[in-house]
């Protein structure tokens, strides 16, 4: 019932798409964050029972019903008194903790107003509680920020984070990183999110090195033990983010930072504790290595990076996420590829010629046109690159005519202009060898 009134919204917007299993999933957590929040014991007898009656109108899906019992519990708090800055730190507190909880009823909600409601009431519970618990202040200030940024995640556009975005800096400039770790690093890990998703959101590089940065600084005092899921996340994030920056930027420091990064969160994390983010974090750390394998011509980086693919893809699901099992395979043949290089026998090469063609299996020209014509085109430069080895003209013609398909298909494709002129300046270099080879 819960879950059929936090829908309803969403659902009654002309045009809207059924929620996805991530919307659904969050929304399942903001409901059950709360009912945990309201079965705590908190106030006297009757603001226990009005907030029970709240939590049970909020299982029932009767959210109007429910705000209003925690109105209820929060006049019975302030007990009639026109100055609420007057009252105990405790009773302020209590005042507090209520309007948090009312933000987070609010938040359950699907739409963007209710959103900016739930945001609007976190930051009044800051305030509110104040003094009286300087920490638990913070965390309603962060949540309000969170709360905005959610507008951009579950409802598109920038509005959400260039909302959220102030507010995180402003409750920066109040922390410091010795004196408050935890609560600071919490800030800057919620900013660097934000920061990340709105340069996903825009395409605005700097905004990636502006996360990276924050990521640094809320790891730069903050021990593994004083807060592990949070130290996690920070460094899976500052990882994830100088691995993209230095493949984008063709940056080794970047990407031996990333290693090191991930290195040390995989040493202190069980496999067993998350699965789904460890292989994130192996299948980052795994890339990093393969582009520094590759430019340095390291056969034992490369080899690393192999082996960790090759675990990531062993645990992917090919027919629950195709597309992720492909790029594991193009991934893999990449890095096949250029371990042949270093090898006299060419079964590495074929190898990495056979993992293209599994990835091939899944990126369809017809439904993937852009992924298809880069894995064909790395496949038709090992192609070449076997030709080379074993003097095949034939093999060599094959892949020039493959390479020119791929080419072609990424200048048809949308937005394939950038793609098609990465493929155009390798056609031209695959052309010359494959020219040299055939006359010869």
């Amino acid at each position: 019932m819960a879950m059929a009134a936090m829908m309803a919204d969403w659902l009654r917007r002309a045009g809207t798409a059924l929620p996805s299993d991530a919307l659904l999933n969050r929304k399942a957590t903001d409901f059950l964050a709360l009912t945990t929040r309201l079965s705590a014991p908190l106030g006297d007898d009757e603001i226990r029972r009005l907030r029970q009656e709240a939590a049970t109108a909020i299982a029932a899906g009767r959210f109007a019903e429910a705000d209003k019992s925690l109105a209820q519990a929060e006049l019975h708090a302030i007990g009639g008194s026109t100055d609420l800055s007057a009252l105990p730190l405790e009773r302020r507190l209590l005042i507090g903790e209520n309007r948090a909880d009312r933000a987070s009823l609010s938040f359950l909600r699907t739409t963007a107003e209710a959103y900016r409601e739930a945001a609007a009431r976190h930051g009044e519970a800051s305030a509110l509680i104040g003094l009286a618990a300087i920490d638990r202040s913070r965390e309603a200030a962060l949540e309000q920020a969170k709360a905005l940024a959610r507008i951009s995640e579950d409802f598109g556009g920038r509005d959400g984070y260039d909302a959220a975005i102030p507010v995180l800096r402003r409750l920066l400039e109040g922390l410091d990183s010795l004196a408050d770790t935890i609560a600071f690093a919490g800030v800057q890990d919620a900013l660097a999110a934000a920061l990340d998703k709105l340069a996903a959101l825009t395409g605005d590089a700097k905004l990636l090195g502006e996360a990276l940065a924050h990521c640094r600084a809320g790891l730069e005092d903050l021990r593994h033990d004083e807060a592990p899921a949070l130290w996690r996340a920070l460094k899976l994030r500052l990882g994830r983010l100088a691995v993209n920056l230095g493949v984008s930027q063709k940056d080794d420091n970047l990407l031996e930072e990333a290693v090191a990064t991930y290195a040390t969160a995989l040493a202190v994390w069980k496999r067993s504790d998350d699965e789904a983010r460890w292989l994130e974090a192996e299948h980052m750390i795994s890339r990093a290595r393969a582009t520094l394998g590759r430019r340095r011509s390291d056969l034992s980086l490369l080899e690393r990076a192999f082996n960790g693919l090759n675990r990531v893809s062993q645990a992917t699901d090919r027919s629950r996420t195709p597309l992720r099992w492909a790029e594991l395979q193009d991934q893999m043949g990449g890095v096949l590829a250029a371990m042949g290089e270093r090898y006299s026998e060419p079964v590495v090469i074929e190898e990495a010629i056979a993992a293209f063609a599994a990835a091939l299996e899944e990126y369809r020209q017809d439904r993937a046109p852009l992924l298809w014509a880069q894995t064909s085109a790395n496949q038709a430069e090992a192609m070449l690159q076997l030709a080379r080895r074993n003097k095949d003209k034939t093999l060599a013609q094959q892949a020039l005519t493959q390479l020119m398909a791929a080419t072609q298909t990424a200048g048809q494709a949308t937005n394939g202009g950038a793609v098609a002129a990465d493929l155009q300046k390798r056609l031209g270099a695959a052309g010359a060898t494959a020219t040299k080879l055939i006359g010869g």
